[in-house]
């Protein structure tokens, strides 16, 4: 039998084990989630595994702005937001290129069983330059009335 390790290299040796194991979920992200999200997002989920826990259970009924929703990646995050059964509420300076990023958003169904019965995600757009404080003003109005409250969670896109 090999002789047994103990002390600071035994703990070594495991933490170096454990670390390999988890390698391929930390650089991978975690599964359905890295394709839509930014890497740094998904790292929080890469630890639960895709089957143990969707991470998109977390924005469940939750509600968020995306700020850019025309460029690609806050097109991207407004539809795993989607699928989530989150409340959206998606701005743009471009009222066309908002147009199509909702139908492409309500194409994409919430995960099965991630959506509480009878509730559905919520979709509410605003046209509008950040910049401008009246307009910023007003998109807690809109927040209020369309999403039901306060947004929880803010991104944007627009690198502004």
């Amino acid at each position: 039998p090999a002789p047994r390790v103990r002390g600071r290299p035994a703990m070594a040796l495991r933490a170096a084990a454990l670390l390999a194991a988890l390698l391929p979920a930390l650089v991978g992200g975690a599964g359905h989630l890295s394709l839509g999200f930014p890497q740094h997002w998904s790292a929080s989920c890469a630890e639960k595994g895709i089957l143990v826990w969707p991470c998109d259970l977390s924005y469940v009924q939750k509600r968020v702005m995306v700020i850019g929703a025309e460029q690609h990646d806050g097109e991207q995050a407004a539809i795993k937001f989607h699928r989530g059964c989150a409340r959206i509420l998606l701005v743009s300076r471009n009222s066309s290129a908002l147009e199509h990023v909702v139908e492409h958003v309500l194409l994409a169904k919430p995960l099965a069983g991630v959506c509480p019965q009878r509730i559905k995600p919520v979709v509410a757009t605003a046209v509008g330059d950040i910049r401008n404080k009246t307009f910023a003003w007003e998109l807690t109005h809109v927040a209020l009335k369309e999403l039901g409250g306060p947004v929880s969670f803010s991104y944007n896109f627009e690198m502004i």
